[in-house]
């Protein structure tokens, strides 16, 4: 989402657009990493923007189906996190597998943060701006009335 200056956008306005972005992102990381066949986690992301009445941001709420957690995390059926650091371990290591063949597809963790670091940027940009234009508004009043 590009700034122009003098735009004013509320808050809530921007979290929504960047909650649509992250969306975008984790499915083409889901589309990359070719995770599931039935395309239920692709199709179940659903993103609420809570705002007060004045348009400041309360919160972003995100949700998908449940399991794609463990997707990112290499767990599941018959695999808790502690094997999917052995089995890492062992394929490095001695190059075969030990126990099950599920590994970390880092589809959800890498992209939030990455997507939470650029709403930082925004929101500073956004601000930024606004009490750029706040002091300038306040320099115009206070000479006009002189």
């Amino acid at each position: 989402m590009k700034l122009e200056p003098g735009t004013k956008f509320t808050q809530s306005e921007i979290a929504d657009a960047w909650a649509k972005i992250t969306i975008r992102r984790w499915r083409k990381k889901i589309r990359t990493l070719k995770i599931g066949e039935t395309n239920s986690l692709y199709d179940s992301f659903v993103r609420d923007v809570i705002g007060s009445a004045n348009g400041d941001l309360i919160k972003i709420d995100f949700a998908f189906k449940y399991y794609g957690k463990f997707v990112d995390m290499g767990v599941g059926k018959g695999t808790k996190i502690s094997g999917v650091k052995e089995s890492k371990t062992s394929r490095r290591l001695e190059g075969r597998m030990l126990g099950n063949r599920r590994r970390a597809k880092k589809w959800y963790s890498k992209t939030f943060h990455a997507e939470t670091m650029r709403l930082r940027e925004i929101l500073v940009e956004h601000y930024a701006e606004m009490g750029s234009l706040t002091i300038i508004e306040n320099i115009d009043d206070n000479s006009k009335s002189k």
